[in-house]
C-alpha cells in the first residue's frame, strides 16, 4: 500500500517560563495510511538570526525619600514655628522655634543628650558641636581646637553663634537647643502644630534625606531572582526608563496579618540622582534580569517540530527542497527559542502562515 508524509494536529504548548511567558509552537510530522487526504498547512520561512534572550522579572515598587526618620522634641513647650513640608534644613538653619527661641540643625551622628557647657566631662558630643561651629565659622578669632574637650575657647565660639542667633551669650548650649543629624534633611509630614505644647520626647515632624529610592516587598519566593548590588530598570508612572542599583534586601520577613503573605524589603537607589524629581511619592515598577542568554542562535518557536521519534528539529528550506535538522532546544523569551544544531545563522526555516 503506497504511504504518504504528512501533517498532523499542529500546536502544542512547548514552555511557558517567566514573566513574559514563553510558548512554543509543534508540529507533528508522521507517516499515515491513505485513504484519507491530509491538508499540509501553507508555510513560509523565516531566517534564522542571533540575538539575545532576556527573561526579565517585573516588581511593584513604591517611590519615597531615603533615610526616613523622625524629629523628637529635646525639651519642653509651645511650639512656635514649623517649617512647611517639603522644605530642606541644612546645617546652621533653623528646624524648629519652641518657645519664641530657634532650635537648630547641626550635623553629626549622635543624638544630643546632655546640656554642652565649661566642665562637663569630654565626649563626642562636644568634638561634634565644635565641628559644626567650625563648619558655620564660629571659631572665636580662630582660637577654637576641635576635639572632645569643652574649653573656654569653646564657650566664647558659642557665644558668637548665639549673638547671630539673637539668644542669650552665655557660652553653653541648653538641651533641646540644637539636633544633629546626619546630612541635609527633607520636612515630611508634620506631627503637630503650632501652638500644641509638647514634652520631651514627642514626635515634631518626619525628616527624611534628600534622594529618592524606590522599596519593594519582595516576597520570599522571587528572592532569589535578585542580589544585592545588581542593576534594575526603574520605570517611573509616565513610562520613563531609568537605571537604578539594588542597595539592599532585608533578611527578615514580614508577615501580613491578614493574608499571611510573606516578604522582605529590597531597596533600589537611583543611578542618577535627579532622575525621578518630578515625583514625590508614587507607584512604580522595578524591572530586573533574572536570567540572559548572549549571542545565542535563535528560531521562531512555532518553527519547532515535535518528532514522533521523540526530540526536536527544525525544517530547513533550501530552494525547492527541505531536510529536517535535529536540534536541541535552549531558552524560550518573547516567541523565540535558542537552538544548537546542524544549522547557521541565515539559514531558511519553515513556520506556518
Amino acid at each position: 500500500m503506497k504511504r504518504a508524509l504528512g501533517w498532523v494536529a499542529a500546536i502544542a504548548l512547548l514552555g511557558a517560563v517567566g514573566a513574559g511567558g514563553f510558548y512554543g509552537i509543534n508540529r507533528l510530522v508522521e507517516e499515515q495510511e491513505e485513504p484519507e487526504a491530509v491538508v499540509k498547512p501553507e508555510l513560509v520561512t523565516v531566517a534564522l538570526v542571533r540575538g539575545d534572550l532576556v527573561d526579565v522579572e517585573t516588581f511593584d515598587g513604591q517611590l519615597r525619600y531615603r533615610n526616613q526618620s523622625l524629629v523628637y522634641a529635646s525639651a519642653g513647650g509651645v511650639v512656635t514655628w514649623l517649617p512647611e513640608q517639603g522644605a530642606m534644613i541644612d546645617r546652621g538653619e533653623q528646624l524648629l522655634e519652641l518657645n519664641g527661641a530657634p532650635v537648630v540643625l547641626m550635623l553629626g551622628e549622635r543624638p544630643a543628650w546632655r546640656p554642652l557647657l565649661e566642665g562637663i566631662e569630654e565626649g563626642s558630643d562636644v568634638e561634634q558641636l565644635e565641628e559644626n561651629l567650625e563648619a558655620l565659622g564660629f571659631t572665636a578669632d580662630d582660637s577654637l581646637v576641635v576635639d572632645a574637650e569643652y574649653t573656654e575657647e569653646t564657650a566664647n565660639s558659642v557665644e558668637e553663634w548665639q549673638a547671630d542667633l539673637d539668644l542669650p551669650e552665655d557660652g553653653e548650649v541648653e538641651l533641646g537647643r540644637v539636633i544633629f543629624e546626619q546630612g541635609e534633611v527633607r520636612v515630611g509630614r508634620l506631627l503637630t502644630e503650632v501652638g500644641a505644647t509638647v514634652g520631651p520626647g514627642v514626635p515634631l515632624f518626619e525628616i527624611s534625606g534628600s534622594e529618592r529610592e524606590i522599596v519593594v516587598a519582595l516576597d520570599l519566593d522571587r528572592q532569589d531572582l535578585v542580589g544585592e548590588g545588581g542593576t534594575a530598570t526603574i520605570v517611573l508612572p509616565d513610562d520613563t526608563e531609568t537605571p537604578g542599583t539594588i542597595t539592599s534586601i532585608s533578611n527578615v520577613a514580614i508577615v501580613d496579618p491578614q493574608t499571611g503573605r510573606q516578604t522582605i524589603e529590597m531597596t533600589i537607589a537611583f543611578d542618577d540622582p535627579e532622575a525621578g524629581g518630578a515625583f514625590e511619592q508614587a507607584a512604580v515598577d522595578i524591572e530586573v534580569v533574572s536570567e540572559e542568554v548572549l549571542d545565542a542562535l535563535l528560531a521562531p518557536v512555532e518553527a519547532v517540530l515535535a518528532l514522533a521519534e521523540g526530540g526536536y528539529a527544525v525544517e530547513v528550506v533550501e530552494g525547492d527542497d527541505t531536510r529536517l535538522v535535529a536540534v536541541e532546544l535552549g531558552k524560550f523569551a518573547d516567541g523565540l527559542v535558542a537552538i544548537l544544531g546542524e544549522v547557521q545563522e541565515g539559514d531558511l526555516v519553515a513556520v506556518p502562515r
